[in-house]
Order: C-alpha cells, then sequence, then structure tokens
C-alpha cells in the first residue's frame, strides 16, 4: 500500500507536467494565431480535461479496483493543489467566485472518467 501512495503522488506530479507541457502549447499557439481571452479560457479548460482523465486512468489501471473513487480522489487531489496555489501566490478571491466551483467539477468529473475507462486489473 505505500508503495501506491507514492506512485499517486508520482501520477500527481505527471499531471502537472502533462499540464505544464500542454499550457506551453497553448501558449505558442495564442501567441502565433493572437488569440484572445476566449482561447485561452476553452485551452485552459481542456488542459485540465486531458490531464485530469489520464490521471484518472493511470491511478484507476494502478489501483485495479474502485477506479470511479480513485479517478475522483486525483482529479480532487490536482484541483486542491491549483486551489492552494492560487490562494497562496496569486491572492485568489474565494468569496462567490462560481470559477472556482467549475474547476473543481472540470477536475473531478474528468478524473473520475478517465479512472472509469482504465483497465482493470489485479489489486495486490
Amino acid at each position: 500500500m505505500k508503495n501506491k501512495i507514492g506512485n499517486f503522488f508520482i501520477i500527481l506530479g505527471i499531471m502537472f507536467l502533462c499540464s505544464l507541457l500542454m499550457l506551453g502549447i497553448l501558449t505558442v499557439i495564442i501567441w502565433k494565431m493572437d488569440g484572445g481571452s476566449n482561447v485561452l479560457s476553452v485551452g485552459v479548460i481542456v488542459i485540465y480535461i486531458l490531464s485530469n482523465a489520464l490521471g484518472g486512468f493511470l491511478v484507476g489501471k494502478m489501483m485495479g479496483q474502485q477506479k470511479f473513487f480513485w479517478g475522483v480522489v486525483i482529479g480532487a487531489a490536482y484541483f486542491l493543489v491549483l486551489f492552494l496555489i492560487g490562494v497562496g501566490l496569486m491572492q485568489t478571491k474565494i468569496n462567490g467566485n462560481m470559477q472556482i466551483i467549475s474547476g473543481a467539477m472540470v477536475c473531478v468529473i474528468s478524473g473520475m472518467l478517465g479512472g472509469m475507462v482504465a483497465p482493470g486489473g489485479k489489486n495486490v
């Protein structure tokens, strides 16, 4: 079990590296196409979905059982890290901010879906 907890954090790191890579690509696309804030908003949401679906898939495959649950957990963990960084570094306002709630839902649901499509395995 201790090894799986360590792997959980490795998967979370992979998710953030994947997000970082995709955000870099999005930056170049917006710069070359002279895109606006709408392109940025949609791009960030797509990156959230892809990163969390990947994380849900990986953690679901690793755990083998309760993939739905572990996908939700990895999506929530991803959002929690983003949230804490936003509050700590960027002084994000929390009061009544629907973007926070929708961001959390996107992360949790896409993580759950990634976990659901992960192949089953033996739970060692």
